[in-house]
């Protein structure tokens, strides 16, 4: 578990479960290697989690396990949960940042090939 430095203060981090649990997904989709379509949707996830966390204006207090059993389940479920965020954000930067983070993924679902429900 990552944890920021003793003696930073700040809006820097997010402890929200929501943000927290989404960030450490796309690390764990990041980190799926191996798995079915992960070599065409990795960029996309890598700028997906730069929108995300703001190019490191927003992190997260610390990350939890995340396994990836199915790639394309793991895709399914973070669209959800990044048009979840988007749906009940109130900051409008990170409402920008969001839908940027979703626009990014669903490039990567599509150069992966998944068939998505939208």
């Amino acid at each position: 578990m990552i944890t920021p430095p003793a003696g930073l203060t700040g809006d820097v981090y997010d402890e929200s479960p929501d943000f927290v649990y989404t960030v450490s997904l796309l690390a764990a989709l990041e980190g799926a290697a191996g798995q079915e379509d992960h070599r065409a949707a990795l960029p996309h996830l890598g700028m997906a989690r730069a929108e995300l966390v703001d190019y490191g204006q927003r992190r997260p207090t610390h990350y939890v396990d995340v396994y990836v059993d199915d790639f394309r389940a793991g895709l399914a479920e973070l669209e959800e949960r990044l048009t979840a965020m988007l749906t009940t954000s109130q900051v409008h930067q990170q409402s920008l940042r969001l839908e940027a983070a979703r626009r990014l993924l669903r490039c990567g679902i599509t150069a992966a090939g998944v068939e998505t429900d939208r």
